[in-house]
């Protein structure tokens, strides 16, 4: 895998995944540009932060260091459900910590396909998703 400027891989991917979820959050809620609560606000701010550090190298070239930066991540996460105005998104982001701590990393060359990662993705991120995204939490 190509790194550039010393990043992360699948940083750049992350970061476009977390500014597309802002831009349909805004839009799902049905706000404009200049009319959003300060709890929106804060929602999605949160919810991008949280999406930022749910990303994974689908093959890491060490297992067990990858292992350790998913669970610190999961601690980040934790660390975020405190700052969450509300029961359903801190319990979405306790769920999601919960679920990365106990991730399937494979190693370099394991065999995986690029549907199965990103449905191990998926499945992981869904209920913080569908949180983040009720635009009926959003006033």
């Amino acid at each position: 895998m190509r790194r550039s400027h010393g990043t992360e891989p699948g940083r750049r991917r992350s970061r476009t995944v977390v500014l597309t979820l802002a831009a349909v959050l805004l839009v799902g809620a049905g706000t404009s540009a200049c009319q959003v609560s300060t709890k929106a606000a804060d929602r999605i701010e949160l919810c991008a932060k949280i999406f930022g550090k749910t990303f994974t190298d689908p093959f890491p070239d060490n297992v067990e260091e990858a292992r350790k930066k998913m669970r610190d991540r999961a601690d980040e996460l934790d660390g975020l459900a405190k700052q969450a105005g509300d029961d359903k998104l801190r319990n979405a982001i306790q769920s999601t910590a919960d679920k990365m701590r106990n991730a399937d990393i494979r190693e370099k060359g394991a065999v995986r396909t690029v549907v199965g990662y990103i449905g191990e993705q998926n499945d992981r991120i869904k209920e913080l998703r569908q949180t983040c995204l009720d635009h009926h939490d959003y006033p």
